[in-house]
């Protein structure tokens, strides 16, 4: 706890202000309010977003392949990067803005857990009921890897029903599950450790990182191996 409430000082919270950028990934956002990435939201560098991922513990292949895949240029046919042609800073290296992860054409999916899916309304900020029912899908303190698969099919077949336009093929399913897979590997620490609802409500609906409820980074990163281990168990409850 005293590592914890440390690292809370250092990394002060501030929620976003007007006119403040913001992404659909909730830990992105929660990175920005804590200032580990730019508290505005725009001008982030690729360096800037692998250290403040290092820094609740991803692993360097992980923080690699989400980076660099995410500042390449956007591309409509292959949906890869998110960056416009020519956005750089004023020293002339790439920068994005968190907005840019929800760009359409790109990774952002529907069938969030948080969020509307876009032809339905608002994609990027969070949607309190969808969040409600997420945090309350336990039905106890913490979820489990099948809870977060179980919980992802759920919202497949609500938004299948609601959605008549719904986009969301066999990739976005894999990328959808992956998401969650690195949100329980990063806060409930791998496949054997219970990711507490308490950690969920604070980045979730809070847009916090967790310190004040005592969580930690990982002493050990988060790599390829056990993120696609936990990948594997989610989708086979979410299929």
């Amino acid at each position: 706890m005293a590592l914890s409430s440390h690292l809370a000082k250092k990394h002060e919270f501030h929620p976003a202000g007007a006119g403040d950028l913001r992404s659909p990934c909730p830990v992105l956002n929660a990175l920005a309010n804590h200032g580990i990435i730019s508290r505005d939201g725009r001008n982030i560098t690729a360096n800037q977003l692998k250290d403040a991922l290092k820094h609740i513990g991803v692993g360097i292949d992980i923080r690699l392949g989400l980076v660099n895949s995410a500042y390449a240029v956007h591309d409509e046919h292959s949906h890869r990067g998110l960056r416009n042609p020519e956005q750089v800073d004023d020293s002339g290296i790439p920068v994005l803005n968190l907005d840019q992860t929800g760009r359409p054409h790109a990774i952002e999916h529907d069938v969030s857990l948080s969020r509307e899916d876009r032809a339905l309304g608002d994609c990027i900020s969070p949607h309190p009921g969808l969040v409600e029912g997420f945090l309350g899908y336990p039905q106890q303190d913490f979820f489990t890897v099948s809870h977060l698969g179980r919980f992802r099919k759920k919202r497949y077949i609500e938004q299948n029903a609601k959605n008549k336009v719904l986009d969301f093929g066999y990739r976005a399913h894999i990328v959808a599950c992956a998401e969650a897979a690195l949100f329980q590997g990063v806060f409930g620490e791998g496949v054997f450790r219970r990711l507490p609802v308490k950690y969920a409500k604070a980045v979730f609906q809070e847009k916090r990182l967790p310190f004040n409820e005592g969580w930690t980074p990982r002493w050990f990163a988060l790599m390829v191996p056990e993120l696609a281990m936990l990948v594997l168990i989610i989708l086979y409850f979410a299929s």
